[in-house]
């Protein structure tokens, strides 16, 4: 018995790929796709670190990340290793933006702290250890500060009725 089909049972022509330019060469017009994992995890860290940067540690966190992978993929792009130069630079900008933010929200919200009292505050509860009293008395004593600086009125919550 013959492997090959019996004459007039092959398939028609036309159906196979055409061939390469000659054969054993490479075709130099299609270019080997280049990997984007690096470039792509900087935009998504760097994205996650601008909708974060007001919690603090998700700008620093994030946007520390989203700087070296960002800085790691660009230098890989720059080589010919990777691809993805937009998607890198972006990552690497919405990092240091998010880094730069969450550094300024940083020193805001520690003078708002200072200039309020709290630090006075912080003393003062330290300073009273684990005695209760001491700590509620602090607590008095700062609601005014509070009240006289920036014109507000610290009510204490409604009391749970039974």
């Amino acid at each position: 018995m013959s492997q090959y089909p019996p004459p007039g049972q092959y398939p028609p022509p036309g159906q196979y790929p055409p061939p390469g330019p000659y054969q054993g060469q490479p075709n130099y017009w299609q270019e080997s796709p280049k990997g984007k994992g690096l470039a792509i995890t900087t935009l998504v860290l760097g994205i996650i670190a601008i909708l974060s940067c007001w919690t603090l540690v998700g700008g620093y966190l994030f946007g520390t990340l989203a700087i070296i992978f960002g800085l790691i993929a660009f230098a890989k792009t720059r080589s010919g290793a990777a691809g993805g130069t937009g998607m890198a630079v972006t990552g690497l900008i919405l990092g240091v933006i998010s880094l730069v933010a969450a550094i300024l929200l940083s020193i805001v919200g520690w003078s708002f702290f200072v200039n309020s009292g709290g630090k006075d505050f912080l003393d003062c509860v330290n300073k009273a250890g684990d005695d209760q009293t001491k700590v509620d008395q602090c607590a008095r004593d700062w609601n005014p500060t509070l009240e006289n600086k920036y014109s507000v009125t610290i009510t204490p919550p409604p009391a749970p009725t039974r």
